[in-house]
């Protein structure tokens, strides 16, 4: 899938946050430990996050809906002198993090989604979702339905227009995002106004078929094949349900239906491919999309604003589409 492209270089910053992490001899992703992998990953974001911008307020909330729920952050952006953009509610980004589904938290991604708040205009919903191995599969992705149900049923409460919600998600988080658009799809509820995809990991299944990961899934540029070996043992239970599409979404059948998207990707991503291929699937469906690959830069960039400035690009692009719904 997707033929050889010929590649440009690593723009300086991205290319130093490469050597630093591949300097060992341990996978960047190394499973063998999850505890001290999310530990190590914690102190990561901590160190390379984009810059805490004011919000008006953040709260921790249980979304509680039809006998389930799930922890979040609710976050309020800044009251802005020209309410009229405003009063029908804002938009609501339902954000989810990344990790392999194994490690990372609604916490680790604080400045994330403070900042998407703030520049956004939009309340931001940083859903904490539950993680493998201790919940496999579908645990994160039920978990981002019934956090979609409770902010739909409440967003009046929460001062948010329930024809604005928009699901964004980076790397697994992008799975959960593309996944919850199929689950609504299957449900026919909630509406979904804007599917925001980061990078997203849009299989479990055949990575073969895409060129990218034959080039650039060494390990050398953050992300292995082996490493998605240790992904599915650890998130799934049986070795098939990599091919459910709420696993592995760009298997799905029919895409038709699906909210309009934004899927932006990086160059040296061995997802790279998986983006474009699902870019040109809901085109294919019809579904309207933009698509932008960020050139030179790596898996995650947006994440890592602090460190890599290009992800500040990424970051007030998705934050001016959800201010425009």
């Amino acid at each position: 899938m997707a033929g050889r492209v010929k590649r440009g270089a690593l723009e300086p910053e991205s290319a130093a946050l490469v050597k630093q992490l591949t300097a060992g001899d341990r996978e960047v992703l190394d499973h063998s430990d999850v505890a001290e992998l999310r530990a190590k990953m914690s102190d990561f974001m901590k160190a390379c996050g984009p810059k805490r911008l004011p919000i008006k307020r953040s709260e921790n909330r249980r979304a509680s809906i039809d006998g389930r729920e799930v922890a979040t952050i609710v976050y309020w952006p800044p009251d802005e002198p020209d309410r009229t953009a405003t009063e029908h509610g804002r938009p609501i980004l339902l954000y989810f993090h990344g990790g392999a589904f194994t490690h990372f938290s609604a916490q680790t991604h604080d400045a994330v989604a403070r900042y998407l708040c703030n520049k956004g205009g939009c309340i931001v919903v940083n859903v904490d979702y539950r993680l493998a191995p201790e919940h496999k599969f579908p645990a994160a992705v039920e978990d981002a339905y019934t956090a979609l149900c409770w902010a739909a049923r409440y967003s009046a409460d929460l001062g948010g227009n329930p024809r604005k919600i928009a699901v964004a998600g980076e790397s697994a988080g992008g799975t959960i995002c593309v996944a919850l658009c199929l689950m609504a799809k299957q449900h026919g509820r909630p509406a979904i106004a804007l599917q925001i995809p980061l990078c997203a990991s849009l299989t479990l299944n055949g990575l073969e078929r895409y060129e990218s990961w034959q080039e650039l899934g060494g390990g050398e540029f953050l992300l292995s094949k082996g490493a998605i070996d240790d992904i599915r043992s650890l998130y799934l239970t049986r070795p098939e349900e990599a091919a459910d599409p709420l696993a592995s979404p760009i298997l799905a059948p029919d895409l038709a239906g699906l909210p309009p998207a934004l899927v932006l990707t990086a160059e040296f991503d061995p997802l790279v491919d998986e983006a474009a291929h699902y870019a040109q699937r809901l085109r294919d469906a019809g579904v309207p999309v933009t698509y932008r690959c960020f050139d030179g830069t790596v898996h995650s960039f947006m994440i890592m604003a602090g460190i890599i400035s290009l992800g500040y690009s990424a970051l007030d692009l998705v934050a001016a589409r959800v201010r425009s719904l």
